[in-house]
């Protein structure tokens, strides 16, 4: 379990050193099952309260107002990660705010742990002195480091750890985002929106703020294709940790293009979608794509939706599969959203979704 814990922080939480790659990875998860079933491909799909995060451009198609709450438990239920997300509409202009929680609990903590200082060999003896077993190469050498590696307080590659448990402490890593967002309808086929986000992340004893926004704009060509670009952090979002270190998330450019079309033999939408997220933080093998410093990773999504009740989502993001459903229901005059997403890993295990929508 200690090993679990430690693969999922490193793979999700970046050391507060400065370093701009990945400092924004917690944002990247998503809102609302449904677009996560449908492999994150939500850019130019979305019409619910979590366009603030898809795009905010989109908030304005809401049906008056509406509230939305997830829950995931991603990688066997290691990391919790809830979501939040108000919005209403006028018909032209719409306002909405999302709340974003990334929790990691019981990491351990092992800077307390105390180990033989021997030198890199592992032997005790003085360095350079020729001591039976020592090596008296723990880079000893008689004009810069005369001293060797040997005593010298610090653990160094070679060097026994004394593994006492009662010395392990846990701790945790909680990021928080919140999402202010506000949309336009230009016409009848150009909206623009914007998200300010406020961003706040603690990760073992660290605190850090920042604050970020994204910009976004969606086209409609008629009722079956859509075109959307979100253009996250789009100035840079600057975090500021207590320990005076500092982190930046570069801008993200999320675009994204579907089309429907109604199977009316089976009173079926069926909707089918791609996006593309290209950022530009020199990412090589974690991303699916990469060329002069810029990466690309893809997402794909289709839906199919019966009388407008039933859902059945399939989907790829970022290579890995996704599925999901969802059923629309009337519950003492709201209308009422159910959904579930899934999504798989090769590495850790299985992400599970699942959101409430209510109308009202």
């Amino acid at each position: 379990m200690i090993v679990r814990k430690l693969m999922v922080l490193v793979f999700l939480q970046v050391s507060v050193s400065g370093a701009a790659k990945y400092a924004g990875e917690f944002l990247s998860v998503g809102a609302g099952a449904r677009g996560l079933g449908m492999g994150g491909a939500f850019c130019a799909v979305v019409d619910d309260a979590s366009s603030g995060y898809w795009n905010p451009s989109s908030l304005f198609r809401l049906r008056n107002q509406q509230v939305q709450l997830m829950h995931s438990e991603r990688f066997g239920g290691l990391v919790k990660y809830d979501y939040m997300g108000y919005g209403r509409s006028d018909g032209e202009t719409g306002l909405g705010a999302g709340l974003y929680r990334t929790a990691i609990g019981d990491i351990p903590n092992t800077n307390n742990l105390e180990w033989y200082d021997t030198g890199s060999d592992g032997v005790f003896g003085e360095d350079g002195a020729g001591v039976p077993g020592d090596a008296g190469d723990d880079d000893y050498d008689p004009a810069s480091n005369p001293d060797g590696t040997e005593g010298n307080n610090e653990w160094d590659p070679g060097e026994e750890i004394i593994y006492d448990e009662s010395r392990i402490t846990y701790e945790s890593a909680v990021d928080w985002a919140l999402y202010l967002s506000w949309s336009r309808s230009l016409n009848e086929r150009l909206s623009v929106g914007a998200s300010t986000k406020l961003i706040s992340r603690n990760l073992m004893g660290y605190s850090a703020f920042g604050l970020g926004l994204d910009i976004g704009a969606r086209y409609d060509l008629s009722g079956a294709f859509s075109a959307g670009i979100n253009l996250q952090d789009v100035f840079g979002t600057h975090l500021f940790w207590n320990n005076g270190a500092s982190e930046s998330i570069l801008p993200t450019v999320k675009a994204g293009a579907a089309i429907k079309w109604p199977v009316s033999k089976f009173a079926t939408l069926v909707t089918v979608a791609m996006d593309g997220d290209f950022r530009f933080e020199g990412r090589k093998y974690s991303a699916q794509y990469n060329f002069a410093g810029v990466s690309l990773d893809t997402h794909l999504g289709m839906e199919f939706l019966v009388k407008e009740t039933v859902a059945l989502r399939l989907g790829s993001s970022e290579g890995s599969m996704t599925a999901g459903t969802g059923i629309g229901f009337g519950l003492f005059g709201r209308r009422v959203m159910l959904d579930y997403a899934y999504l798989g890993h090769d590495v850790l295990e299985n992400t599970h979704r699942i959101s409430l929508g209510v109308d009202f």
